[in-house]
C-alpha cells in the first residue's frame, strides 16, 4: 500500500466546546496551534457535503451541501471561499458548463434543474420525473437527464428546448456517461445492463450485460444494478455495480477484460482513471473508501478509509491530491505523491510530506484523558464535578499542564527515573551494535531463495575439510559458487521467465520424489578419524542393521545369532587389545591402524552380505519365472456348439479318450459312461484338473429360484410350525402329581335338569 496524508486543517486539533475567542486565544498563544495545516480556508458545510467538482481550468472547487441546502464556490489561488448560494433542495448532480465558474447547471432533488451564471440564479424548471444523473455533450450541447423512468430526456442549451426523448429497455435509470472522444452516450440501467445511444441517429447501438458475469462469479443469480460509469479512453469502460463490483470492458467485446471486488457489498458511487508512465490505476469509490489498484491485473495500489460514508470525490488533474464530500461538516483532502505532485497553488506539499505522519492523532492535543483511578492517585479526587474536569466515557478530560503540575507534584523524582531508564537503555542498545557493521549483499530479484542457499553452500569453500563429510559439503560449496560466478546461469537470477514457482503442483511433486529417494539411498559410511569410539561403533551398528533390514523377499529379516556373537567376541577382543596397548603413548599408532584395520573388514563383510541377498534375489526372480513358464497353458482349443447341440458332446469325447476304446467316435452306452467317468473321477484327483476337465477345468452350477408365492408359502409354514412348538412348550402337561379331580355340580341344579327332561 503506497503513502497517503490526510491535509483536512492537519495539526493539533481543537474540543467542540471551546469558544471562539478561547480557540483565537490559544492560536495566538500556541506554536503549534498556528502551524496546524489548513489547505482551503472554511472549507466545510454546516451539516453534509454531496457533491464536489473542479472547473476545467483547475481554479476553482464547487462544492454542494446542507443543511440548509449550500453551493460554495472556493478560489484556489487565494485558498478561500470565493461565494456561497443557497437553495431551496439538496443537489443530486452538478456539472460546470464553462471553464470557470461563471456558467453551471444542478439538478436537485425535487425534480428541478437548475442553471447558474455569474451574477447567481438565470433559469430553473421541472423535469418529468424524479432524476438521477446528467450527462452533457459539449459538441451538440445536448443535457441528457436520467432518473426513475426509462426515458432520457434531452435538453439542448444552445437551442433552449426540450427534444425528442431516447427510449430504455431498462425501467429505470441509475448513471450515464458521454464519452469525450466520440460522444457515445451509455446509460446504466437498474436491470445490469449498459446501453449505448448513438447522437447521431438517437438510437440504440448496443447492450452490455454486467449481471450475467457476476452471477457466474458469486456463483448465484444476482440482482445487480448499474450504478458508475467511466470511460478510461475511446475504447474501454469501467462499470461499477450495487454489489460492489467494478468492471472493465472494451466496447468492442461483451466479455469483461477484468472484474474487482470491493468485498464491502456496497455500491460503487463513483469510477475514475488515472493515467501514469508506471502504468494506469483505476480510482473507484463505495460509501466506505476509496480503493485504487492497477488497471491490467486489479493489485491493490493504495486506499483511503473514513469513519464517515463518502458521497463523492474529486481528483485534481495531474496531480495527487484528492478531494472528498462525506457525512461530515468538514471536507476532505487526501495527497497521495506516488499519484502525482501537488498542483501548483500548494506546491509545498512536497517538501512536507514527510512530515505528514499517518498515525492516528489523540483525540485532543491541549487535554490528557485519565481515568477515575489514575485521578485518585494524582489526589484530584476534588475537582469532579468542576469545569477542570470533562467527563468523557470511562473517565475524565483535563488539561494537560494541570496534570502535569500534579503529577510532577505527587511523584517528583518520576522524571528522573525515567531519564535514567532511557539513557541506560539507549546505552545498552549502542553496546549491543556492531563497531563495523558488515555490508549485506543484495540478494537477486528472481529466485531469492535459491541464490541464498547457494550463497550459504559458497561460504563452506573457504574452510578446511577434517573428515570426509566436510569434504563432500566442500565439494558442494565449490559447485555453488561455480554457479553464481557463472555468466552461462546469469539469466537464472536475473530474468522473471527462469524463477522458480514454489508453490506450483510441479515442484511439490517433484520435492516429494527427491525426498522419497533420499529415503530409500543407502547410508554412507564416514571416515572422520577425528570422532569418537563410541560413535563409531555406533555408525557401525546402524549400518549393518541397515544392510540386514531387507532380505530376498522383501521382508525383514533379523541378522543371525552366531554372527552377532563373532561381532561381540571380536569386539570385545579389539577393545581389549586397545586397553593393553593405551598403557603408552607409543602405541597410539599401532591401536589406530589395527582399529582402521577392523573398520575395514566390516565394511568388505557388508559388501559379501549385500552381495549374497542381491544373488538371492535374483535366483529367487528366475525360480519364479520358471514357474510361471512351466504352469502356463500350451494352447486353447475353440468347439463351436450348434442350437441343438450340449457341452455333454465333448465331455463324452474326453471320457472316450481315456477309457479303452479311445479310437472311437460313436456315444458311449450308459453302463459305460457310468464305468469311465468312476475312472475319470480317480484320475482328476492324482492329475491337475485345469489338464483334463473340459473348458479350462471350470464347473458352473445354476440352481432355479423359488417363485415369490412358494417363499412366502414356506415363511407361513414355519411361522406356524414356531407358534406350535411355543403353544406346546407352555402347555401344562398331566402328571403324578396332580390328584385333585373336577369340583361335583350342586344338587338342585341335578334336580331341575332332572325336572326339565321329564317336563320334556
Amino acid at each position: 500500500m503506497m503513502s497517503r496524508y490526510i491535509i483536512s486543517a492537519r495539526g493539533k486539533s481543537v474540543p467542540e466546546w471551546m469558544s471562539s475567542e478561547a480557540r483565537r486565544k490559544l492560536e495566538r498563544g500556541n506554536l503549534d496551534a498556528r502551524r496546524r495545516i489548513q489547505l482551503i480556508q472554511d472549507f466545510d458545510m454546516p451539516d453534509v457535503s454531496h457533491t464536489i467538482n473542479i472547473t476545467p481550468d483547475g481554479k476553482y472547487v464547487f462544492a454542494s451541501g446542507s443543511y440548509k441546502p449550500f453551493i460554495k464556490c472556493y478560489d484556489l489561488s487565494n485558498l478561500s471561499l470565493k461565494f456561497e448560494r443557497g437553495l431551496d433542495a439538496d443537489v443530486i448532480k452538478m456539472i460546470v458548463l464553462s471553464e470557470d465558474f461563471s456558467k453551471l447547471v444542478i439538478l436537485e432533488q425535487e425534480r428541478y434543474i437548475e442553471m447558474h451564471a455569474t451574477f447567481g440564479r438565470y433559469f430553473r424548471m421541472r423535469m418529468p420525473c424524479y432524476g438521477r444523473d446528467m450527462a452533457y455533450s459539449t459538441e451538440s450541447s445536448d443535457l441528457f437527464l436520467v432518473g426513475a423512468k426509462k426515458d432520457i430526456y434531452r435538453l439542448n442549451l444552445e437551442q433552449g428546448e426540450w427534444l425528442t426523448p431516447l427510449e430504455s429497455t431498462a425501467p429505470a435509470i441509475n448513471c450515464c456517461q458521454v464519452a469525450k472522444e466520440h460522444q457515445l452516450l451509455v446509460c446504466g440501467t437498474s436491470k445490469g445492463c449498459v446501453e449505448a445511444f448513438d447522437p447521431r441517429d438517437k438510437t440504440l447501438c448496443g447492450i452490455l450485460d454486467c449481471a450475467t458475469p457476476i452471477s457466474q462469479l458469486l456463483g448465484e443469480a444476482s440482482n445487480a444494478e448499474v450504478t458508475a460509469i467511466a470511460f478510461a479512453d475511446a475504447l474501454q469502460i469501467g462499470v461499477g455495480t450495487s454489489t460492489g463490483h467494478v468492471l472493465l470492458f472494451d466496447i468492442r467485446s461483451r466479455r469483461p477484460l477484468l472484474i474487482k471486488d470491493h468485498k464491502n457489498e456496497l455500491a460503487i458511487k463513483k469510477i475514475d482513471f488515472v493515467k501514469r508512465d508506471e502504468g494506469n490505476v483505476v480510482a473507484s469509490m463505495d460509501s466506505r473508501m476509496l480503493k485504487l489498484w492497477h488497471q491490467e491485473d486489479g493489485e491493490p495500489f493504495a486506499a483511503i478509509e473514513n469513519e464517515k460514508s463518502l458521497n463523492d470525490f474529486a481528483r485534481f488533474p495531474d496531480s495527487g491530491l484528492f478531494f472528498f464530500a462525506n457525512e461530515a461538516q468538514r471536507m476532505l483532502q487526501y495527497f497521495l505523491p506516488a499519484i502525482g505532485p501537488a498542483p501548483k497553488w500548494c506546491s509545498y506539499l512536497d517538501s512536507i510530506t514527510e512530515e505528514l505522519e499517518e498515525t492516528e492523532p489523540s483525540v485532543y492535543d491541549n487535554y490528557k484523558f485519565v481515568t477515575k483511578k489514575q485521578l485518585e492517585e494524582l489526589g484530584l479526587n476534588s475537582l469532579e464535578g468542576t469545569n477542570l474536569l470533562r467527563a468523557y466515557m470511562h473517565g475524565y478530560f483535563i488539561d494537560s499542564r494541570l496534570y502535569d503540575k500534579a503529577k510532577l507534584m505527587t511523584q517528583p523524582f518520576a522524571y528522573e527515573n525515567y531519564k535514567a531508564e532511557k539513557i541506560k537503555s539507549i546505552m545498552e542498545k549502542e553496546r549491543d551494535q556492531e563497531v563495523i557493521k558488515k555490508k549485506k549483499e543484495k540478494l537477486p530479484a528472481v529466485n531469492s531463495i535459491l541464490a541464498a542457499r547457494l550463497r550459504e553452500e559458497a561460504v563452506l569453500d573457504t574452510k578446511k575439510a577434517a573428515s570426509a563429510k566436510e569434504k563432500r559439503e566442500k565439494k558442494r560449496a565449490e559447485i555453488a559458487s561455480s554457479l553464481l560466478a557463472d555468466d552461462r546461469f546469469k539469466k537464472l537470477f536475473e530474468s522473471a521467465d527462469y524463477e522458480v514457482d514454489e508453490a506450483s503442483e510441479q515442484f511439490e511433486r517433484n520435492a516429494a520424489v527427491a525426498k522419497k529417494l533420499a529415503e530409500r539411498a543407502p547410508r554412507r559410511v564416514e571416515e572422520d578419524d577425528e570422532d569418537s569410539e563410541g560413535s563409531e561403533s555406533e555408525e557401525e551398528e546402524e549400518e549393518d542393521s541397515d544392510d540386514d533390514d531387507e532380505g530376498p523377499s522383501g521382508m525383514s529379516n533379523a541378522r543371525p545369532l552366531w554372527l552377532e556373537d563373532e561381532d561381540k567376541v571380536r569386539s570385545d577382543e579389539m577393545d581389549s587389545d586397545i586397553e593393553s596397548r593405551q598403557g603408552s603413548e607409543s602405541d597410539e599408532d599401532d591401536v589406530k591402524k589395527q582399529k582402521q584395520k577392523q573398520k575395514l573388514a566390516k565394511r568388505a563383510e557388508a559388501e559379501k552380505r549385500r552381495l549374497e541377498k542381491l544373488e538371492a534375489r535374483r535366483n529367487e526372480r528366475e525360480l519364479l519365472k520358471e514357474t510361471r513358464l512351466a504352469t502356463k497353458p500350451k494352447k486353447f482349443v475353440l468347439h463351436s456348439i450348434g442350437a441343438s447341440e450340449t457341452t455333454r458332446k465333448f465331455i463324452d469325447e474326453k471320457l472316450a479318450e481315456t477309457s479303452e476304446g479311445a479310437g472311437k467316435q460313436e456315444s458311449l452306452s450308459l453302463d459305460q459312461r457310468n464305468r469311465v467317468s468312476k475312472k475319470f473321477n480317480v484320475a482328476a484327483q492324482n492329475e491337475d484338473k485345469t489338464s483334463d476337465a473340459p473348458f479350462g477345468g471350470r464347473e458352473m452350477k445354476f440352481t432355479i429360484g423359488k417363485r415369490a408365492s412358494e417363499v412366502k408359502r414356506d415363511q407361513a409354514k414355519a411361522k406356524k410350525a414356531s407358534h406350535v412348538a411355543e403353544r406346546q412348550s407352555v402347555t401344562r402337561r398331566p402328571n403324578s402329581l396332580v390328584t385333585k379331580g373336577l369340583k361335583k355340580l350342586p344338587s338342585n341344579l341335578n334336580l331341575g335338569r332332572k325336572k326339565d327332561t321329564n317336563v320334556q
